[in-house]
């Protein structure tokens, strides 16, 4: 299985989808995309048509919108996902939002879909606008290390960081470059998977900064899994 998640970084859905053909995701998170022109080819959430998330599914997988929680960020909605593998997936895209901003936003999403998590195999992934490196910035009660240690309790782990044996804050590959700049990477985009998942990993990729340059500011992240 293969799990895609990219912030593409504003455009139509029928001109940035295409570009991650060449992963081949089962699933696909897409942040900052336009509303599709066709409806089917993707759930879509989000106010402004041209600027949402989008969650799409193939080589037999499907994905169904479920109810939800009027305490969460619109950006961060609950996934039912069927097809060889059965789960539910939390698509993220975290964003400055006045009650619960960024990662409280995620930690208030846990919190509320929590039963959910727990109740099958889950996926949580997207862009967390998160990373260790900015804990101390924040109430330690709701920072990105307080969100990991959550979903850890939860039996999630980040895929990345235990396929590459990094520690949270010291990731060597950048998933967003702040203003286009390749000399200021950071670590935000996050898929955690089942701890019984982790050593199913295969391959956990990020994409190339050149590679992408002309298309976001962010990397999409592929997750792959022998499951």
């Amino acid at each position: 299985m293969r799990i895609a998640t990219w912030n593409c970084c504003r455009g139509r859905f029928e001109a940035k989808v295409p570009l991650l053909d060449s992963l081949r995701p089962d699933i696909a998170v897409i942040q900052e995309v336009a509303r599709p022109a066709d409806p089917a080819r993707a759930l879509w959430y989000g106010s402004n048509p041209k600027q949402g998330l989008a969650v799409l599914a193939r080589n037999g997988y499907t994905v169904d919108a479920v109810s939800t929680h009027a305490g969460v960020q619109r950006h961060i909605v609950p996934i039912q996902v069927t097809g060889p593998h059965h789960f539910f997936l939390l698509a993220v895209w975290s964003q400055r939002d006045p009650q619960h901003p960024y990662v409280q936003g995620v930690i208030r999403a846990v919190e509320l879909y929590r039963d959910l998590i727990q109740a099958q195999p889950a996926v949580v992934v997207g862009d967390f606008n998160s990373n260790a490196i900015w804990d101390r910035k924040r109430n330690s009660a709701r920072d990105h290390s307080a969100l990991v240690s959550m979903l850890a309790d939860l039996g999630l782990v980040s895929a990345y960081h235990s396929f590459h044996r990094e520690e949270q804050g010291a990731e060597t590959c950048a998933t967003h470059y702040f203003r286009w700049k390749e000399d200021a990477g950071y670590h935000v985009d996050h898929c955690f998977v089942p701890t019984a998942w982790a050593d199913k990993l295969t391959s956990v990729s990020v994409g190339r900064y050149a590679d992408w340059a002309g298309s976001s500011d962010h990397r999409p992240v592929l997750v792959e899994m022998a499951i």
